[in-house]
């Protein structure tokens, strides 16, 4: 991560920074967590490690593909489990399996055939 930044909309009266200006690097292979206080910025790097959410500022690579520019190389080599349960309530089961199998770049026709 280079420099990361994620500034939101207005809030009560003026812009909200929620990462400001973040750098890390960690090692391939390596199992990496992110630690701090309630709205100290985790899961808004997180998102926008994972393209959720797009960066005011700055950038990351993962097995130096761009999470800008190769955001599905960047799928292929990198593994989040987030704070919460992945699933969405008003979604059905098959619909999350289809969900998933795009996110992780699986070809529409070929999402009936994977196990």
């Amino acid at each position: 991560m280079i420099d990361l930044v994620k500034v939101y909309g207005w809030r009560f009266g003026k812009k909200f920074t929620a990462v400001k200006r973040t750098c890390a690097g960690i090692k391939q292979g390596e199992c990496f967590g992110l630690l701090g206080i309630n709205g100290s910025g985790k899961s808004t790097t997180f998102k926008m490690l994972t393209g959720e959410i797009s960066m005011t500022d700055g950038n990351a690579f993962v097995n130096n593909y761009s999470v800008i520019k190769q955001l599905s190389a960047v799928h292929r080599n990198l593994g989040y489990c987030p704070q919460f349960d992945a699933l969405d309530s008003l979604l059905t089961a098959r619909e999350h399996l289809f969900l998933y199998a795009r996110l992780r770049g699986i070809n529409r026709k070929n999402i009936p055939f994977v196990s």
